[in-house]
């Protein structure tokens, strides 16, 4: 729940989570179902599913640090020892890949384009 007010609250990652008002309550259990998985819980949430869930977010690097940013304030003011959330931040970069790959992909296509000469936007 704070992780989430603190996404909608940050400017930075803000229009991934207000895009569809109408599914917040659905993100923010999906949210729960993923990090309880994640971390090794009983969960029902297929950790596989975490590509296709983003690829067409275009989450980049960047925002992703932005989250990781917005889980360490989180555990901060839940009282999370700072061992602990370096370790809870541990857990989290693997699933980068995944959650980038729709970013990834596309600007290695541009960079493709821009080499083949396809792409215009510059001149």
């Amino acid at each position: 729940e704070n992780m989430y007010t603190k996404a909608l609250e940050d400017t930075r990652t803000k229009s991934f989570f207000e895009k569809n008002k109408a599914k917040v309550s659905v993100h923010k259990k999906q949210l729960v179902a993923f990090l309880t998985k994640l971390f090794g819980g009983q969960s029902s949430y297929e950790l596989s599913d975490v590509r296709a869930a983003h690829y067409t977010l275009n989450l980049s690097d960047y925002h992703f640090d932005c989250l990781l940013d917005i889980f360490g304030a989180a555990f901060k003011e839940m009282g999370v020892k700072p061992r602990d959330m370096q370790d809870a931040i541990a857990v989290l970069q693997p699933i980068r890949a995944d959650v980038t790959t729709g970013y990834t992909v596309r600007m290695e296509m541009a960079r493709k384009n821009v080499e083949k000469g396809k792409d215009q936007l510059f001149k």
